[in-house]
């Protein structure tokens, strides 16, 4: 644990008096540059020094990219792997864990980004999806029927309404529509009977068309219901296919809690970019803070920047930061110094925060240093008209890049269309960069079916990747079509990989074959740990069963020179007391005997795949002329049979499973209990089979089904079965492959070690389906790459395809385009990017373009004083993401059909103009 002045950082006072704050509700008000994230890491280290548990601590921030920022600087502070019980995330993350951890929902649930919803919705409105994605006036219809959706369930699960995401979702329209139904039935409107008009679409689409309806109203209330109609089927699609979104996360996530359930509460919180967040997270935040742990009550440090609150669109409001100031009034601290900016930039952007955001003076941060500007860095960059600006834009970039080649410049625009054509521009001048705006690089499909075969070898069971291969590898033509086919195959207890690893049967019906057929052996380890490659088996138990009966057991506990875990979870591991009344046997000599005991036989296990492959790791070490793998190919798993017959329970750990479905035996982390519940639920999942089986013989010879399956394993069945003989494969034994960094120079310039497995099984699936011509090239595909080899990837701590995908597969599918930015290895120098994307980055030089009344402030904006403030903060925003040189350019004149009219520069810009050379 290192101390900030070893790690050569001295707080100043400010921070330091944050720092020293260990006790009460806090907020801190920071300014870009003040070392907030430097501060969050300290505070960590000073709270576990005074005997604060590190599990007991939370770290919740808005961005992925703010999350990984907070837990590297925590890794740098905290020793070993204490970081790894801090949980550190944004909201979503968190609510996400918290409810299949929980099992609040199916454990088979996906969560789904805003393009699938929007598939979802298409295909009840028999549109085409591609299409949708790039309407912009039809994207924002959809989004209306998906906040009804969720207006709907914040009803029905009692959500207050100052908390509601959406309401604005139900119009004025919309209102006098339901308002003028319950008229009519003589009934009061209220909660019950929207959702009593929103269950039962069909009856009141006939109510509206009956004469007694108001003719006037009518067209508008056919709207509505029509709206309400698609609302509902979305939502039942979801729970049809185990699916929830975003905003599902947070909804179910403060029902819960608000409810009053045991679940974990934290005594020690820190929230950043609270000026992000909206009621409800926040309100998630209060309801996760606990402090019965501690006399003092909890610790919670708010984090935020009125000044860069520019996500209202997203539910953010400057009320959350209101209602903190209220709520920790006494207790409001200010970072009082930017370390990164010089003093004529800090000078400029609290100038502009004093005049044009209303700050107070007093509050704002004086710079670390002093000195003036000198002529260049601070510019006004008028151009004639908006085409000559994009051409000056251009060449000041060539400008910068020619006169400080090391530093970085980004040109910051207002629309994902001025992004386009500066990039276009910039393209004719020969200058390569980085553009981060419009759809997001890891949205694309082409990276999302990059990411969804890696998905399924991490998780062969997800709904979504396997969809998405689905379509992807040409087996079905549409997304709909996909995800039905794979949602028939799920309904019938049949997994894709069954497609690909059976010929003319199922997993299930193996299981049933084998069942019936002959003998079992059902087996069990107890660990020291959950290494596969390196961790010692200590016990193996077994029972050989012959239709569901038990002939024999077998039991044996095994030396080991390895310290064995004292607690499992919050339980005492009750190895350790057992140990010490049992004859310890050699590692060879155990296993010897447990191969005897087995034979021939068929073996099954509970979460068999961890137990087979420590099992085999085992024998490598300790019995070496044992062939595992050779002598038993087949190792059925109770886990993934009652996955796949009762994919609607919520948990499927052994010890749920017994109480769930009210099974003989016990769970108990012994092995030979664990060996006897097993074959419980083994004599549970025959009977469910049964039920099956048939069902799964006639879908799966339907001609059309029969067709898909032959596409499948001809364009896929090959590149997944060889990916997933390589999950367990560490360097050395992929040595033979020459594994060098894809899309890298692999000579003496090039780079010294091989990729990590993930990032040459993704340019391994890239190139397959570039041979096969199923994908357009992926231009920015090698900095993806380099990212994860260099900034994600620990190939020292996790050197296999599998132990990389268990701990990264899911923050790969959280990645934005800006992460890239902040990367090591991106090579460019000079980025493009949106105000929205830019937050939380920082240049060497900013040009922000087209600073001119109509674009900042926007021309929709005027008459809504809330949504002006907030253009003059994008402004804030934009402007200081500069570490040294500040550019705003503008253009005197706009096009207006044939005519050319007079413009004139932001008018936020009236009390800073005079700061910059023009």
């Amino acid at each position: 644990m290192q101390d900030p002045a070893a790690a050569g950082w001295t707080p100043d006072d400010t921070q330091q008096r944050i720092i020293d704050t260990q006790t009460g509700r806090h907020l801190v008000l920071a300014p870009p540059g003040c070392g907030k994230t430097q501060i969050l890491a300290e505070r960590i280290r000073r709270a576990h020094a005074g005997g604060v548990a590190y599990g007991d601590m939370l770290c919740l921030t808005f961005t992925n990219r703010a999350a990984r920022g907070m837990r590297d600087r925590i890794c740098d502070h905290v020793d070993g792997e204490a970081a790894a019980d801090i949980f550190v995330g944004n909201v979503h993350r968190y609510c996400s864990r918290f409810l299949f951890e929980n099992g609040l929902v199916p454990a088979e649930s996906a969560v789904i980004d805003d393009d699938t919803t929007v598939s979802i919705i298409a295909m009840y409105m028999n549109e085409m999806e591609e299409r949708v994605l790039t309407d912009g006036r039809r994207r924002r219809y959809y989004s209306q029927v998906m906040f009804f959706a969720h207006l709907m369930i914040e009803l029905e699960l009692g959500i207050p309404k100052p908390l509601r995401l959406h309401p604005e979702c139900a119009t004025r329209d919309d209102i006098a529509v339901m308002r003028t139904i319950c008229r009519l039935q003589d009934r009061p409107f209220t909660a019950e009977a929207m959702a009593d008009i929103y269950e039962h679409n069909d009856f009141y689409r006939d109510l509206v068309e009956a004469d007694a309806f108001d003719g006037a109203l009518r067209p508008t209330a056919r709207q509505t219901l029509l709206k309400m109609r698609y609302a509902h089927a979305y939502t039942a699609y979801k729970r049809q296919n185990n699916l929830i979104d975003f905003e599902d996360l947070l909804l179910y996530t403060y029902a819960a809690l608000r409810a009053g359930g045991a679940y974990r509460r934290y005594p020690w919180v820190q929230v950043d970019e609270v000026q992000d967040l909206n009621l409800l997270q926040l309100a998630i935040v209060d309801e996760l803070t606990d402090g019965t742990q501690t006399g003092d009550g909890p610790t919670v440090m708010y984090l935020g920047d009125e000044q860069q609150a520019i996500f209202s669109f997203m539910g953010a409001k400057l009320q959350t930061l209101e209602l903190l100031k209220t709520r920790c009034t006494g207790h409001i601290h200010h970072l009082g110094v930017n370390h990164r900016s010089p003093k004529y930039l800090v000078d400029l952007l609290n100038a502009y925060a004093t005049n044009e955001l209303g700050s107070d003076p007093d509050l704002l941060p004086r710079p670390q240093g002093g000195g003036a500007a000198a002529s260049h860095e601070l510019q006004l960059v008028g151009s004639d008209t908006l085409e000559t600006e994009y051409d000056d834009v251009a060449r000041l970039a060539r400008t910068l890049a020619a006169g400080h080649d090391e530093e970085t410049t980004a040109v910051i625009v207002s629309s994902n269309n001025d992004a386009d054509t500066v990039s276009q521009r910039l393209e004719q001048e020969g200058m390569s960069h980085f553009k981060v705006s419009g759809t997001d690089l890891f949205a694309t499909p082409e990276v999302k079916l990059l990411l969804a075969h890696l998905s399924v070898l991490a998780n062969d069971r997800n709904f979504l990747a396997w969809s998405r291969l689905m379509k992807g590898m040409m087996v079905c033509q549409t997304n709909a079509s996909a995800r039905q086919f794979v949602h028939q195959l799920e309904a019938r207890a049949i997994s894709p990989t069954d497609l690909l690893d059976y010929e003319g049967t199922t997993c299930v019906q193996e299981f049933v074959r084998l069942y019936d057929g002959g003998d079992l052996v059902v087996f069990d380890t107890e660990t020291t740990g959950l290494n596969v490659f390196e961790d010692d088996i200590v016990q193996i138990a077994a029972e050989r069963i012959r239709q569901g009966k038990t002939v024999a057991r077998f039991s044996v506990h095994i030396e080991t020179g390895r310290d064995i875990p004292r607690m499992l979870g919050d339980i005492v591991n009750p190895i350790i007391e057992e140990r010490r009344h049992q004859t310890l046997c050699g590692h060879a000599e155990a296993l010897q005997r447990f191969l005897d005991f087995v034979g021939n036989d068929v073996l099954v296990g509970h979460n068999a795949e961890y137990d087979y492959r420590i099992m085999d790791y085992n024998l490598r070490r300790y019995l070496p002329a044992a062939d595992w793998q050779r002598e038993h190919p087949v190792c059925l798993d109770s886990l993934r049979l009652i996955r796949l017959l009762r994919p609607d329970l919520k948990a499927f750990k052994l010890k749920m499973l017994l109480r769930e479905l009210q099974l003989e035996g016990e769970n108990s982390h012994l092995a030979d209990a664990d060996v006897h519940a097993t074959v419980s639920l083994l004599g549970y999942c025959r009977r469910r089979a049964q039920e099956m089986v048939d069902s799964q013989q006639e879908y799966l010879a339907r001609p059309g089904v029969q067709e898909r399956i032959r596409l499948l394993r001809r364009n896929y069945g090959g590149l997944f079965k060889d990916a997933r003989s390589r999950l367990y494969r560490r360097p050395d034994d992929a040595a033979s492959e020459g594994q060098d960094m894809p899309g890298g120079d692999n000579t003496a310039a090039g780079r010294d070690a091989a990729a990590p497995a993930v990032v040459a099984e993704l340019q391994r699936f890239y190139d397959a389906l570039r041979r096969q011509g199923w994908c357009p090239e992926v231009k920015k595909l090698d900095y993806i790459l380099r990212f994860l080899a260099d900034d994600i990837i620990d190939a020292s701590r996790e050197p296999s395809l599998k132990e990389q995908l268990d701990r990264h597969i899911m923050e790969m599918n959280t990645f934005k385009e800006a992460d890239l930015c902040g990367s090591t290895t991106i090579a460019d120098h000079l980025f493009v990017t949106t105000i929205h994307k830019a937050k939380g980055l920082e240049f060497d030089n900013v040009i922000v373009f087209d600073v001119v009344d109509g674009r900042i402030p926007n021309y929709y904006s005027e008459g809504n004083p809330a949504q002006l403030a907030e253009d003059a903060r994008k402004l804030y925003v934009a402007m200081s993401r500069a570490r040294r040189r500040l550019f705003i350019a503008y253009s005197r004149q706009r096009q207006v059909g044939r005519d050319l009219k007079p413009q004139r520069l932001s008018r936020f810009m009236g009390s800073v103009r005079g700061m910059f050379k023009e």
